[in-house]
């Protein structure tokens, strides 16, 4: 029998208003979480539901509750709980192991981030927000990036925190250079994710970003069987022979254009764009939707000079659109512990033709008193991309 293992540790930070503030509490209780973790969005971001006369102990195993007492600021005496707070939750099991014949007990950490908002609910509700939220509160350098690598750029925003980074051993020069001016560095992320596809997140302490979405060496592979541990699914099985798809495919570029009188900045802003048609197994682009198409369209983001390059881009990038098999979303328990980014392989019993590897783009964890649950949406199949695409990142 599987039970129920919470662990969450709220640590405070002294602000302006209340310079004293840094306790840690923990408890081991919560009525409901929910976190969205995924690549696609450059922070994770979530909620916890708590009873409001919840009691939980601070480092020195005192007991506490926060019923009655200050949560979220606005008093003269030092809130319990603040926006800004570190926060770290464990989920998981207590559980007897037949292969080691003991009682276990198994917990993955599944956000490490802060409290983006304290909602005066009753039962009251925490937001959070990854350290993504850390970066939306420091100040980016107001300057032309000229001539910086990814991997410089992203090295020069994070100094004077204690963030690491990974790049994927990017050394790309920026270009056309970036101008920053009076923008935070989670600002400049989202810049360089919309008008360069340089993805941005965090795992733990690190900050990724990189102009591919999915890391080789931090793959794990994950095994899941539609009558064994799949609890549900959305999942459609889809032949991309039988598809018709329109692709808008286009690249924002944003560049210099000199100075004004007054020395600031000018900008310019370059967008290139085609529309590709997949029908029944060929690939014909057009500069605009074809009248009379009214099907399924979809946006792919590609960085191009121009318009053959762009086609080439594209070309290159369908299959993250167009291949054989299921796309959507599955469910299943709280173990396996899956990451966005990770693999699964799906197989069916039934119908084995069916069976295939595929990347994660993102998980919707839910613990509370239904029990522990991953919602996984996957988001294009490994087995027809070549390993040496695999082992460079994609």
């Amino acid at each position: 029998m599987l039970n129920l293992v919470c662990n969450i540790e709220i640590e405070q930070q002294p602000t302006k208003d209340y310079p004293n503030r840094s306790k840690k509490f923990t408890f081991d209780f919560v009525t409901e979480v929910e976190i969205n973790s995924t690549w696609a969005n450059l922070s994770d971001t979530g909620k916890i539901i708590v009873p409001q006369k919840l009691y939980f102990k601070d480092a020195n195993g005192e007991l506490y509750s926060w019923d009655g007492k200050n949560i979220g600021g606005g008093y003269n005496t030092d809130p319990i709980i603040l926006r800004g707070d570190k926060i770290i939750i464990d989920l998981g099991y207590f559980y007897f192991d037949v292969e080691v014949n003991s009682y276990t007990t198994k917990t993955n950490r599944v956000f490490q981030g802060y409290v983006s908002a304290v909602l005066s609910n009753r039962p009251m509700e925490i937001q959070l927000m990854d350290n993504m939220w850390k970066l939306s509160q420091i100040s980016a350098p107001n300057k032309q990036w000229k001539n910086y690598s990814l991997e410089s750029m992203v090295k020069e925003l994070l100094k004077g925190t204690d963030y690491d980074y990974n790049t994927n051993g990017s050394t790309s020069i920026i270009t056309p250079p970036i101008i920053t001016q009076n923008q935070t560095v989670a600002e400049v992320l989202e810049m360089l994710r919309k008008y360069y596809r340089v993805e941005s997140w965090f795992r733990n302490n690190t900050l990724h970003s990189a102009f591919v979405t999915y890391f080789p060496n931090e793959a794990i592979k994950h095994n899941f069987k539609f009558q064994h541990n799949i609890v549900n699914n959305n999942l459609i099985y889809q032949r991309k022979d039988d598809l018709v798809i329109g692709v808008n495919v286009y690249s924002v570029q944003k560049f210099s254009t000199g100075t004004t009188k007054r020395g600031t900045p000018k900008k310019s802003t370059q967008r290139l764009a085609q529309f590709a048609l997949w029908e029944r197994g060929l690939l014909r682009f057009y500069n605009e939707k074809p009248l009379g198409f009214n099907g399924e369209i979809r946006t792919l983001n590609l960085y191009g000079t121009n318009k053959k390059e762009l086609q080439t881009l594209a070309e290159n990038n369908m299959y993250r659109i167009l291949y054989d098999g299921f796309k959507g979303t599955f469910t299943t328990f709280g173990l396996p512990y899956v990451k966005h980014g990770d693999s699964v392989k799906l197989q069916d019993a039934i119908m084995p033709d069916r069976d295939g590897t595929y990347k994660v783009k993102g998980v919707r964890y839910l613990f509370g008193q239904g029990g522990f649950r991953q919602e996984i949406t996957i988001d294009l199949r490994l087995d027809d991309i070549p390993i040496e695409k695999q082992n460079k990142g994609f």
